[in-house]
């Protein structure tokens, strides 16, 4: 582009940088609709349930007088009138729980005038469980036995037993629905440690230039991690991750470069040079990354006292360097000089370029000016699609930048979700998206 050289990459020499036993669950998340009269079994099961945690199976039984095997059929038919709530009746046979009898087999007896002559007990109409479940186990540890028991017999509900006591009874649907509220509650949480690792309002705001980001995760869970070290108070390391992969397994992994970080501080590591704190984090991922995933980044270490920045990019999107000088524009596009992290291979060039007598730098140097923009992303930008499935792409990105160029600081984070929201529409965010603006 026109004036390009008005932007010249500099050599900084960096070799010779001076070294200088009961779970607390939020009960509240498992309630639903507003409180209803309790019937006298629901308030005695809310009392059985106390000394039980929401992931155990005695949470979610309910308790309901048994009947024996020979009660006539008409019984049961009261009981299920009198009890709308009422889906099924545990049955004992010889003083102990065999099955249960539910609503719709009554419902389809009822509606037989005939069977409802020539049937004087309920004993042709339960159904037999085998399947034993016991209060204090675990919910998620038994979905599956239940679930198969139901494909393959079409039970639906299960006696649960609190030593050799009947406790009450569970059906699949309960299983489903209390895991299902468990595993949202455990995103929740999950997902309040991955954002306690993004850089808080003071940290940016300390930073000796203006340094602003915006992200969203495409699930509850990401991939996308933001750090922001500070070596001094000129200097700096800034960096933007994308992790490949999605959701738990991703996200697990940006913790750990969160957690890289926040250990050089809270050990106050003395270590200035970036080059060696970029090689100690690839050196670490590399030891708890699995095999087949990386975690691209990008970096900015910027020394305002010498007036001076790098650019590691490592394997990671296009970063953009800016600058507007009356109806002049000038940009430069800083590729990745280097691999993704996460293999060693970072590790091994970054220390091999402080060698003696190396000439060829794994970065992308730069005089501080005012007026100057750089602006970091992850691919989740580029790569969102519109209401057609068309992508963003690279072009529409970097006019997005030169755009933002000229938009006031404290509306660039607005100006960002504008962008993805128009874009994107009631579309799905099919990947998580990072973006950074720093202005110096």
């Amino acid at each position: 582009m026109e004036g390009e050289e008005n932007i010249t990459e500099e050599v900084i020499d960096l070799s010779e940088f001076s070294d200088g036993a009961s779970e607390d669950v939020d009960q509240s998340l498992f309630t639903g609709e507003e409180k209803k009269e309790q019937t006298q079994n629901e308030e005695f099961s809310s009392m059985l349930h106390e000394g039980f945690s929401p992931k155990q199976i005695g949470s979610i039984a309910l308790y309901t007088e048994p009947v024996s095997v020979t009660v006539p059929l008409e019984t049961v038919m009261q009981m299920f009138k009198e009890d709308e709530g009422l889906k099924a009746i545990p049955v004992e046979e010889s003083d102990r729980v065999v099955g249960f009898i539910d609503r719709k087999k009554v419902d389809s007896v009822s509606s037989s005038m005939w069977k409802r002559f020539t049937s004087s007990s309920i004993a042709d109409y339960i159904q037999r469980v085998d399947v034993i479940l016991y209060a204090r186990e675990y919910i998620e540890n038994n979905l599956k036995k239940v679930s198969d028991t139901n494909r393959k017999y079409g039970i639906s509900y299960f006696p649960v037993f609190n030593g050799k006591s009947f406790f009450g009874l569970v059906s699949l649907d309960d299983f489903l629905d209390r895991t299902a509220e468990i595993r949202e509650q455990d995103l929740a949480k999950a997902s309040v440690i991955q954002q306690s690792f993004f850089p808080h309002g003071d940290v940016c705001g300390s930073l000796p230039y203006r340094f602003q980001y915006w992200n969203q995760m495409a699930n509850a869970l990401g991939g996308d991690m933001i750090s922001v070290y500070r070596l001094s108070d000129s200097r700096s390391l800034v960096g933007c991750f994308d992790v490949s992969g999605k959701n738990v397994a991703a996200s697990l992994l940006t913790i750990t470069v969160g957690a890289f970080f926040h250990s050089l501080l809270a050990t106050h590591n003395k270590e200035q040079n970036p080059v060696r704190i970029i090689a100690m984090l690839d050196a670490y991922l590399a030891r708890v990354v699995p095999p087949g995933n990386f975690i691209t980044a990008a970096f900015c270490y910027a020394d305002c006292e010498s007036k001076k920045f790098c650019v590691f990019n490592c394997g990671h999107t296009t970063t953009y360097l800016i600058r507007k000088q009356g109806d002049k524009v000038y940009d430069v596009s800083i590729d990745p000089k280097l691999p993704p992290m996460g293999m060693g291979a970072v590790h091994d060039q970054l220390l091999s370029s402080l060698k003696e007598g190396n000439t060829k730098y794994p970065y992308s140097a730069y005089s501080m000016s005012q007026g100057l923009h750089l602006s970091l992303y992850s691919d989740g930008f580029t790569d969102m699609k519109d209401e057609q499935g068309v992508r963003y792409d690279d072009e529409k990105a970097k006019e997005f930048f030169l755009h933002l160029y000229d938009v006031a600081d404290e509306e660039v984070k607005d100006e960002i979700g504008k962008a993805v929201k128009d874009w994107v529409g009631t579309a799905i965010l099919p990947d998580d998206v990072t973006v950074i603006d720093i202005r110096f």
